[in-house]
């Protein structure tokens, strides 16, 4: 296990990679410790899902370098209807009364982005793609893990460049460098924390990450900046618009991503699926919709540029 520090109270701990072909329903405890498999509850699956995403991939042990992006603030949602962002758009759901969520998962393709017809020379653009946990003004905080999909257009020439990240808000975000990635790739995100299932303080959790169209993935443990824990009030399925170059968000055009397969795990062990959340839809500077959040079923999330 290795274990770095990222910035002032936040760090991640690593394992080595897991070997080829590792079925981690038949590993020992010992062979769990050393590369690092969480100690899953037992009887909720979690350790079949971890293997359904484990087939065909190569798993390599994360790198980082500091994410030269970082929001400002985060969506203040208001009641359980339909949403409206300047950043994001998507599906949010809740947990009931009483209740945390404390897993979610999703599929999806990264998107294409193309510059908008305003694009200045050398600026970056963004359709950055991810899923989530917490993120309501109200929870101070988001842990999270996705794809940006960049575009700049330079002297003439179009410009693309695809950097899976992380990041626990309110502290910095991180690209995670030794994955690659491009358009059309089939990413696979799993977050979940344990410890806020468990009751102990929620300030821990697992990104488990794999690109299955290059057949690689990777999993580590973050632990959330100083003063922050996990509250488990939202989820969510997000395109977002990124601080890039600008002062403002700047949301590239961006072809149409499809978040299937998702889902959320509460502490009291209720699934809830988006199609029992809200939708979000993403405003320009004039309450225009830009990028729409639609849900097509009960596991799917559609997000649209306009």
């Amino acid at each position: 296990m290795a274990t770095t520090v990222l910035s002032p109270g936040l760090s991640v701990r690593t394992f080595p990679p897991l070997p080829d072909n590792f079925d981690i329903t038949k590993a020992t405890d010992t062979e769990k410790q050393t590369y690092g498999i969480p100690q899953f509850p037992q009887g909720k699956g979690f350790e079949e899902r971890w293997q359904q995403l484990s087939k065909g991939i190569r798993f390599v042990e994360p790198k980082f370098a500091p994410r030269d992006r970082k929001r400002k603030s985060l969506p203040k949602f208001t009641g359980h209807g339909p949403q409206t962002s300047s950043i994001w758009s998507g599906a949010v759901v809740y947990p009931k009364a009483g209740d945390k969520i404390f897993d979610i998962n999703a599929t999806w393709h990264l998107p294409k982005a193309t510059p908008p017809n305003h694009a200045l020379n050398n600026v970056w653009y963004s359709a950055s793609s991810w899923i989530g946990i917490d993120g309501d003004e109200i929870s101070g905080d988001v842990l999270q893990a996705g794809c940006d999909a960049d575009v700049r257009v330079s002297n003439g020439q179009t410009q693309r460049q695809f950097n899976p990240w992380w990041e626990w808000y309110p502290a910095n975000s991180f690209w995670i460098t030794n994955m690659t990635a491009s358009a059309g790739d089939e990413f696979n995100c799993w977050i979940q924390s344990v410890s806020l299932l468990t009751g102990s303080p929620a300030n821990s959790g697992l990104i488990f990450l794999t690109n299955a169209t290059a057949g690689i993935g990777l999993f580590f443990f973050a632990t959330a900046p100083s003063g922050t824990l996990l509250q488990g009030n939202t989820a969510e399925w997000i395109i977002e618009a990124l601080e890039i170059n600008t002062s403002n968000p700047e949301l590239a055009p961006y072809t149409t991503v499809d978040f299937t397969n998702c889902a959320t795990v509460s502490v009291k062990d209720d699934v809830i699926y988006p199609n029992s959340g809200a939708t979000i839809n993403m405003l320009n500077g004039s309450n225009q919709v830009i990028s729409k959040g639609s849900i097509i079923g009960p596991r799917e999330v559609q997000v649209s540029y306009v």
